[in-house]
């Protein structure tokens, strides 16, 4: 999901959390200040190395929600590893799914109970969905 606006928006924002000047954040991250200003107002997009670059530059900044900001699939270590982590690896092409995945791991154990009741629910549902019946 591409929204170059609202990525705009979350650099500023982070950037201004970090209390960084569009100069410091250019140091800390190696892209000039200029077009990270360039960013921010939604003039120019930033390549998937860019994004990364600022990501590790920003504290506190989730690097998947950036890239699938900026319309870039979630980092290649997470694809890699699968949604779930070493171990559990999953063919998932949708970034939206993967960073679902991701959620869910991180998520408190309740959370993710609650998420597994609600699964076997839609499971249970689909069970006794009689053929060209709408869901």
């Amino acid at each position: 999901m591409k929204d170059m606006v609202q990525f705009g928006i979350r650099i500023r924002r982070l950037r201004q959390q970090n209390k960084y000047s569009l100069r410091e954040l250019g140091e800390r991250s190696g892209v000039s200040y200029s077009f990270i200003n360039s960013i921010e107002n939604n003039r120019f997009s930033p390549s998937r190395e860019t994004v990364i670059a600022l990501a590790d530059a920003l504290n506190s900044a989730d690097k998947d929600e950036l890239l699938l900001l900026a319309g870039f699939a979630p980092t290649e270590e997470e694809a890699l590893d699968g949604p779930l982590g070493a171990g559990h690896a999953v063919d998932v092409d949708d970034p939206e799914v993967s960073l679902f995945f991701k959620d869910f791991k991180n998520a408190p154990k309740e959370r993710r109970d609650e998420m597994l009741r609600f699964w076997h629910f839609i499971q249970e549902q689909q069970k006794t969905r009689t053929p060209g019946s709408e869901q």
